[in-house]
């Protein structure tokens, strides 16, 4: 029996020890999400970084699905108001006009093209995740048009200055 306990305790012991990765403050969470959403909204807009969105609308539950595939498929989660203000009040200083919503169909599109209307563009988050050697993954992607789209997953890491983009994995989709 007591070397039955032991083998337990040891096990137990050692998955702690693996499960290293860190656990995310609210203020964290914002960082990482606010860092994602400027390098969609300045760099990866589909359009070489030129697009200046009027409204950037942001769904408020977030999507795995829409970057790396082979990245773990977490359950959606809907983002807390005091986090979404945050991240609102961390991107003033974009000259785009930051829009939250539950759900695409509530944003408007042109029944023509299929863009977003007003010179807007769809954003979708995934979840964040935390790995062992401290950074975190999130995807993310932005709609503009049916062929201005594209999506990927970005790993971050935190440094003296706060969570940064430090690159991207896996797939990178664009239509």
């Amino acid at each position: 029996m007591k070397y039955l306990l032991r083998i337990v305790f040891l096990t137990l012991l050692l998955l702690t020890a693996c499960s290293n990765a860190p656990t995310l403050s609210e203020t964290d969470k914002v960082a990482i999400y606010t860092a994602v959403i400027e390098q969609l909204y300045t760099h990866d807009d589909t359009f070489g970084g030129t697009y200046q969105a009027a409204d950037t609308t942001i769904l408020t539950q977030t999507d795995d699905s829409v970057g790396d595939p082979e990245i773990e498929q977490l359950e959606p989660q809907v983002l807390p108001t005091a986090v979404q203000t945050e991240i609102s009040t961390a991107l003033a200083h974009l000259p785009t006009n930051i829009v939250w919503v539950e759900l695409r169909t509530a944003v408007s599109l042109d029944s023509a093209t299929g863009a977003v209307a007003n010179n807007g563009i769809i954003l979708t988050l995934g979840n964040i995740h935390p790995q062992r050697d401290g950074t975190v993954l999130v995807s993310g992607s932005i709609y503009v048009g049916m062929l201005a789209a594209g999506g990927q997953t970005y790993i971050l890491e935190q440094d003296a200055s706060g969570w940064q983009i430090k690159g991207t994995t896996g797939v990178q989709w664009i239509s």
